[in-house]
Formats: C-alpha cells, structure tokens, sequence
C-alpha cells in the first residue's frame, strides 16, 4: 500500500480497494483514531480515497503520518476479523443467550415444559462444543481463584459448591 505523506499540510493519503472492506469497517477504523487524526473518505471507481489529518501540528512529520496511516490500516484489519468472527459465531452466540434468557423464565423441575427452540436447533457437535467452552471457562476460573486466593479462615469466600458439596435448590 502507497501512501503519500504531506508534511506542509500534515496529511497522509491512500486507497483502498471498496470489494475487500465494506464502508462500516472503514468508518470504525477512522473513529478509532478520531483522537489524533480527522478522516476523509471519498468512493472513487472501486475504491475508497481515504485522507488522514493529523490534529496535532507535532505529528505532521513524514515518520509520524505514515506510522498513523500504518494505524489505520491495522485498525481495518482487526474491524474485518470482528465482522468474520462475529458472522461464523452468530448462531452459537444466538444460542447462548436465547439459552439463558429461556432458562431464567423456564422451572427446570418441569419435565412437561418443551426444550427450547434454540436447543433444537444445534446440532449435537455444536452442542459439545459449547459445553466443553464452559467446562474450560469454569476450570480457568477456579484456576485464578486457586492461584490468587488468600486466607479465608472462616471460608467467608468459599462457593455453596464447596461449603456444603452440593447444588443449592431454590
């Protein structure tokens, strides 16, 4: 990627191509920088123009404009990998809180009350995988607790699970 750097006007200027990242990606890698820089975005033939001002006559040198252009484009990346991720985990995020919110309403003493929608929904592999992310999630809990824990003589921090060894009901 070329950049062209104006330390007269403290601007840096570089395309990018408008088919490998959408118009929201590059609005949230700009307001990222809003702090130290002004972002311009114009839609050329397949491509967006994009110039960053810097806010701070101090940052106008060649060094600083292109580390801020480097900035930006990093900041394109890890917006466009949020996007990729949060699209190929949507509908195992879908299931965890329709999960939760249906077992906050739902009496699990019930056996007449039918499964969730989103219970049905998964398959059993996706199913396993969710339960083996809580058991790690639980295990590295107890990890750092284990690992940062500080005398409790009358056990004042200890869970019901292990003061008592079972579940409380109720």
């Amino acid at each position: 990627m070329e950049f062209k750097v104006s330390t007269k006007t403290g601007e840096v200027s570089f395309s990018i191509q408008k088919k490998l990242y959408a118009l929201e990606l590059v609005q949230g890698a700009a307001y990222v920088l809003t702090d130290r820089a002004v972002a311009y975005v114009e839609e050329a033939k397949g491509r967006y123009e994009l110039t960053l001002k810097a806010k701070d006559k101090a940052d106008a040198t060649r060094e600083r404009l292109e580390a801020l252009a480097g900035e930006f484009v990093n900041e394109l990346l890890n917006h466009a990998l949020r996007q990729k991720l949060l699209a190929n985990n949507r509908s195992i995020m879908e299931h965890i809180i329709s999960r939760a919110m249906v077992s906050a309403r739902r009496d699990p003493a019930d056996p007449a009350q039918p499964p969730a929608a989103a219970e049905q929904e998964l398959n059993a592999e996706q199913r396993a995988e969710i339960d083996k992310l809580i058991a790690e999630a639980e295990a590295e809990i107890a990890a750092r607790r284990k690992a940062t824990a500080k005398p409790d003589p009358r056990g004042i921090a200890k869970t019901w699970e292990e003061r008592y060894g079972k579940e409380r009901t109720g």
